[in-house]
This record gives C-alpha cells, sequence and structure tokens, in this order.
C-alpha cells in the first residue's frame, strides 16, 4: 500500500484533502479502472481481470503502481477482488453524468401552462448545467433547476419536464423533512418575509419558508404551500376529489406556486393560514414557523 494517508496500517479509508483526492484521478489509467469498476461497482474484479480490461498493454507493475493509489479512497480491496468504495461509485456516477466534461443545451419550448402573475406562456430551457422555467411576459422564474447534462440528453420536452418535476420534488421533500440533500446533515428553519428572501421573484410572496443547512451552505427557498405539499391531510383531500398532486407537476398547482391561498395571522410568532378549494370543497390549515399544525385541518363540503 502507498504511504499517501489514503489508508491506514490495516488497510482501511481515512480521510484525504479533496485536492489530494482529485489528483487521484487525474490520470488517464486511473480514470480507466474507475470506469471499468464503475460498470459493476459491486462486483469483485482480480487484478488480471481488471488490467486486462483497463490497460491491458501496460506493464503489470505499473498498473499496480496507479491501482494502489485508487485503494482506500475510492477502490478496496477484498477477498473477492478489486471493487469501487461508495466515494469512487459516487464519482463515477457524476462523470457518466457528463457533469464535469459535457455540455448540452435545450432551446425555450412552452410548458404547457400560463404564468399565474401575468397570464403569458411559461417556457423551459437549458442551458450550462441549469433548467429554467420562467415567463415569456413577466420573467417571473418557476423553477431554476442545476442539472447535469445526462437530465436532457435525447429527452422529447414532455419527458423532461417530468424529470425535472419528480428530481425537484425529491430535493425539496428532503429540505421539508428537515434533511439537506445535498450532504444529509440538518437542517436550520425559519419563516421570513416574501422581501427579504434572497430570492427570484420573492417580493410577490408575502412569506416563504427558508432551509439553510450549516454544514456545506446549502439554502433553499421554498412556499408554504410546497413545505406541506405531502402532509397526508392535503395529499388525501385532493385524491379524494380525483387530483394526484404528488404527480401533477408542482408548478401547475396555484397553491404551490403562488400564496393566494394564504393569509399570515402572525409573524412574530409566526402563524400562517392556508385554505385551498376542490370541486368548490375547502380545505383549511394553520401552521406555525415549525410548520406544526396549530389547529387541525378541517374540511368543508360544499352542499
Amino acid at each position: 500500500m502507498p504511504d499517501d494517508g489514503s489508508v491506514d496500517k490495516e488497510g482501511n479509508a481515512v480521510d484525504t484533502e479533496p485536492a489530494d483526492a482529485f489528483a487521484l484521478v487525474g490520470n488517464e489509467t486511473r480514470a480507466e479502472i474507475l470506469r471499468v469498476l464503475g460498470e459493476d461497482p459491486w462486483e469483485g474484479l482480480s487484478f488480471s481481470e481488471l488490467r486486462s480490461r483497463a490497460a491491458p498493454d501496460m506493464d503489470s507493475g505499473q498498473f499496480n503502481y496507479h491501482l494502489q493509489q485508487l485503494v482506500g479512497q475510492f477502490v478496496r480491496h477484498t477477498d473477492d477482488g478489486y471493487e469501487m468504495r461508495p466515494a469512487g461509485a459516487t464519482l463515477y456516477r457524476t462523470v457518466r453524468a457528463g457533469t464535469f466534461n459535457r455540455r448540452a443545451s435545450v432551446e425555450p419550448f412552452d410548458a404547457g401552462f400560463d404564468c399565474y402573475f401575468c397570464g403569458a406562456g411559461v417556457e423551459a430551457s437549458y442551458d450550462d448545467g441549469m433548467f429554467d422555467l420562467s415567463c415569456s411576459g413577466c420573467s417571473h422564474v418557476y423553477s431554476r433547476t442545476m442539472a447535469p447534462p445526462s437530465a436532457v440528453e435525447g429527452v422529447d420536452p414532455e419527458d423532461l419536464l417530468a424529470r425535472i418535476d419528480q428530481y425537484n420534488r425529491h430535493n425539496m421533500l428532503a429540505f421539508a423533512r428537515g434533511v439537506c440533500p445535498i450532504c444529509v446533515n440538518g437542517l436550520d428553519r425559519e419563516f421570513m418575509p416574501g422581501e427579504e428572501a434572497w430570492t427570484e421573484g420573492a417580493e410577490r410572496f408575502d412569506v416563504f419558508v427558508r432551509h439553510t443547512c450549516d454544514h456545506c451552505g446549502n439554502t433553499h427557498y421554498m412556499t408554504v404551500g410546497l413545505s406541506l405539499l405531502y402532509r397526508p391531510s392535503l395529499v388525501c383531500f385532493f385524491s379524494e376529489r380525483g387530483l394526484d398532486v404528488t404527480d401533477v407537476p408542482h408548478w401547475e398547482l396555484p397553491f404551490v406556486m403562488t400564496d393566494r391561498d394564504l393569509t399570515v395571522r402572525s409573524d412574530d410568532p409566526w402563524e400562517v393560514a392556508f385554505e385551498t378549494t376542490y370541486d368548490d370543497d375547502r380545505l383549511a390549515l394553520v401552521v406555525d414557523e415549525d410548520l406544526t399544525f396549530v389547529e387541525e385541518p378541517a374540511v368543508t363540503v360544499a352542499e
């Protein structure tokens, strides 16, 4: 084993400086080793099999040198052979997604709904790793999502919108449950007036919920409606009336994209009433700044 700080005397991985970790894969042979192992990260390959797939023309000793540089940080050696560690699998999948090495773009296309603020058509586009969903009239931003090129390559517009919706839901559900989707640490949550929120179009909202991760610095702003989207009482209310709010694109739900169904009762401490209707039936919720129900959800059925 090389004495590079990546493994201890027992061969277990230890912490490595980020710059050193990236330097390990800055070599064509090592990158090819990770590619071969990444195709089936949990299947161990013997030294000879790995060499035959990654660098068949390379001297055995030279290949072993490059392989051992990866052992500990990205690769582990087991009784079954060499296989990926989780860090190696993550790196491989990120490279496969094109995050570091590919560019893609999608020209603006109709997103299938009109702006809730000016009535103009909303358009979707993708460029430089960013999916953008914004109004063609007033430029209000409905979604701005970092996504790798693999998200848009060879995908038709309808499928792209569905993918981004579900990807956003995955992240937003984690935020709403108090878990950072990047580093899996806990989050700090606070309500704040819309005009104080550092996000585009925030001045059009009465209140935002800000989630902040002190570990990785991730910050995300959500509407109250979006923060409540997966609450059983809300999901059931709409489901019983034929609308699956967990499946329809979230930007097509007015109570998620606007504050029209909200009333701020107090901002010290925060107390917000949420009241929405569907098929003339009404659902009323009241939450505090912890998104805890202050009053039990109430459903009023139209006669």
